[in-house]
């Protein structure tokens, strides 16, 4: 409550407050609030794995998550530091610099949407942006209506990420991907169980078992893999391959926040059409 107390702006015309995010998701919602950061971990990799919303321009690089440069930290003279449990081992530096705030949301063995929700409203608090936050949930609900009605007709379907030519990262319970098919009522066609990140590491010699359901793979594709699926007798023999269902689908943050989970479905309702 007191951090809350001395970052929201007490008036308006007040001065907003200068956060620093460690996470791409957490971010995600910062831009959304209206209170983008003035750092953010890896600016580069923004438009190859989480596009929405666009990266403002003049947000500092700080470096990776796990290589965080502090002195480009401390002359960014934040109020506030925003993370995850999954780097608190750099906490002590951190807080050093500026109070650190973590937000547990993935990697909890659990769906992680309602953890998203959770801390957009906390944010939104901490920040004094409560009306931005519940009209960024209205908003995203929204999106999830029209997307499930765009999406009736799907039938089964799957979501992988090539790794390399003959492996994959394929999406299930525990994971935003998860959690979308849940809100517009589709059918997950990988049973297997899956970690606690809500993926199954697997080859794609185990796609058979997902017959002729449909598939997106999902950017970015290895140049080397794109090259070589038209010539891949496995890829080939795949039941969904012969039948016309693997499709390419843009990249979506599988470790996002709201706008995350509307561009999901915006993307599978599109693909619908």
């Amino acid at each position: 409550m007191l951090l809350a107390s001395s970052l929201a702006p007490a008036r308006a015309g007040a001065s907003v407050p200068r956060v620093v995010s460690l996470d791409y998701g957490l971010a995600q919602t910062l831009i959304e609030l209206g209170i983008p950061p003035v750092g953010l971990s890896d600016t580069p990799g923004w438009a190859d794995w989480t596009i929405e919303p666009p990266l403002p321009q003049g947000i500092a690089n700080i470096g990776s998550a796990h290589e965080v440069n502090m002195e480009l930290l401390q002359l960014l003279k934040p109020d506030l530091i925003i993370s995850t449990p999954y780097l608190e081992w750099v906490r002590p530096q951190l807080e050093q610099i500026a109070p650190v705030k973590s937000f547990p949301i993935h990697a909890l063995g659990r769906a992680p949407y309602p953890n998203i929700v959770e801390a957009t409203q906390e944010l939104g608090r901490l920040l004094g942006r409560v009306a931005e936050a519940e009209a960024l949930i209205d908003r995203t609900e929204k999106e999830l209506r029209v997307a499930k009605a765009a999406t009736r007709d799907m039938g089964k379907l799957a979501i992988i990420t090539f790794m390399d030519a003959r492996n994959i990262r394929i999406y299930g319970p525990g994971g935003i991907f998860q959690d979308v098919f849940d809100r517009l009522d589709l059918q997950n066609a990988w049973t297997r169980p899956t970690n606690e990140w809500g993926y199954s590491d697997a080859s794609m010699a185990d796609l058979i078992d997902i017959g002729d359901s449909r598939v997106f793979y999902m950017d970015p594709v290895p140049a080397d893999v794109l090259a070589t699926l038209s010539g891949s007798p496995l890829w080939q023999s795949m039941p969904f391959v012969q039948k016309g269902h693997a499709q390419r689908m843009a990249s979506v943050l599988m470790f996002g926040t709201l706008p995350s989970a509307a561009r999901f479905a915006r993307l599978l309702g599109e693909a619908s059409i």
